[in-house]
């Protein structure tokens, strides 16, 4: 069966034009009237919308507010003039339209357009089939009470006392732990340790943010996991630098969190991560999703999260060509804060990575200009062909940091290293002994 398309505009020739253009690839059902319109869709609801902005009585903008209440996940194309670009891209941010086309519409972006949305909508269905799946086996998993009985009953009499019970249970549970981010990791191609420095620089900056226990774990949790659902994305887009896509990859992009959340929900001690990774994407000045959330309406870790992930990818090069230093990477955010980023979030965060505490231990990512002999390499340095330049674990000489600076100088491109900030032995011995945390 072909895809199904609505066409909206009070101009017959222009819903006229569409359908010859569309009509062999898909089933077209062209209207006049906006409330005509809507009383079909709802009764059929079709998977592409497209609709004029300019319209009398119901304009475009109300018209796709009645198609969002009826069926959310249909995908709407906005036409529009020359004149109205500049809203046309703020409602792709703002998620009210899936995206536009300009009037007169070009042939082949028209179908491509098409095919992109149509494939989104297939991703998605797949995407809630899994989860829905999902649901189904910890549904039969919970029912299934008596293998339960069972293994437990074998754990308990293979140790000799409670204590060693419940140690072994405890490293069985972090090596889980650990085989699921590890796993996480591998399937989203991340060979830098982004998710593991995302979980640990989330949970730091939660303790100095005065954050309950219960909060720093489900923030450290939320950050191993909060890319789980990143192939949900096209595959080109997972690739693709930020800087290359158009304003309605950056949307679909930023709908991976939500899938993300989707499927953590299905394990019920995981819900309050699922909360966090859920509104990464909010923004201050409420312009981000899915819920356009604003300021202290943002979970607080979801905040933290996105200081955090934000720094990291631009380091990384992920959002611009290359990578960037450190101090660049501060720059460029400190221009969204009070829209994007929580100001107080991103002042503790800067505060971390530049005066690190002596209890707390963390990868802290350095340009070549800040590294110091003495310094202690958290992982391998690769150069942008991912040569490998030094291991992990060496101690950095002055004569190590020279070659580092000659192979920069040479290739032109930023070289990061991320260096391992331990607890000094002073505070590790106060921990110890309870006298400091």
């Amino acid at each position: 069966m072909l895809p199904s398309v609505l066409l909206l505009d009070d101009e017959q020739e222009i819903l006229n034009a569409l359908q010859r253009e569309l009509r062999n690839d898909y089933q077209v059902h062209a209207f006049t009237d906006a409330q005509t319109a809507i009383d079909f869709f709802q009764d059929s609801p079709t998977q592409i919308v497209i609709s004029d902005m300019k319209m009398p009585e119901i304009n475009g903008a109300e018209f796709f507010s009645h198609i969002v209440k009826m069926n959310s996940r249909s995908k709407r194309i906005v036409l529009t003039g020359y004149a109205d670009t500049d809203l046309a891209k703020q409602a792709i941010n703002e998620g009210k339209i899936s995206a536009y086309l300009n009037k007169p519409w070009d042939s082949a972006e028209l179908k491509k357009t098409l095919a992109t949305l149509i494939n989104e909508l297939k991703v998605e269905n797949k995407k809630l089939a899994v989860i829905k799946s999902l649901k189904i086996d910890n549904q039969r998993l919970s029912t299934n009470q008596d293998s339960i009985k069972k293994a437990s009953r074998i754990i308990q009499e293979s140790h000799e006392s409670i204590v060693e019970q419940q140690q072994n249970l405890s490293t069985f549970n972090n090596e889980l732990l650990q085989l699921s981010a590890n796993l996480v990791a591998m399937q989203t191609q991340d060979t830098s340790g982004h998710t593991y420095r995302i979980a640990q620089h989330s949970k730091i900056l939660a303790n100095r943010m005065a954050l309950t226990e219960a909060q720093r774990v489900h923030i450290y949790l939320a950050g191993l996991f909060y890319r789980i659902g990143i192939n949900s994305l096209p595959p080109y887009l997972i690739t693709l630098p930020w800087h290359e896509m158009t304003a309605q990859e950056k949307l679909t992009w930023m709908k991976f969190p939500q899938v993300s959340a989707d499927v953590i929900s299905t394990v019920k001690s995981l819900a309050p991560c699922a909360k966090v990774v859920r509104h990464i994407y909010e923004h201050c000045d409420g312009s981000g999703i899915p819920q356009h959330l604003s300021n202290d309406n943002i979970p607080i870790s979801s905040r933290i999260l996105a200081v955090v992930i934000q720094f990291d990818l631009l380091v990384s090069g992920k959002m611009t060509k290359q990578c960037i230093t450190p101090q660049e990477a501060i720059i460029v955010m400190k221009k969204s804060l009070g829209s994007l980023f929580d100001r107080k979030i991103f002042s503790q965060f800067v505060a971390m990575l530049t005066t690190p505490l002596a209890t707390e231990q963390l990868e802290i990512a350095k340009s070549v200009g800040e590294l110091q002999p003495g310094m202690m390499l958290a992982q391998d340095i690769l150069n942008h062909e991912q040569h490998k330049l030094l291991n992990e674990k060496t101690i950095l000489s002055q004569n190590h940091i020279d070659n580092l600076a000659k192979h920069q100088e040479h290739t032109k491109s930023v070289i990061i290293a991320y260096i391992l900030h331990c607890p000094s032995e002073e505070s590790t011995t106060k921990n110890k002994d309870g006298v400091a945390k």
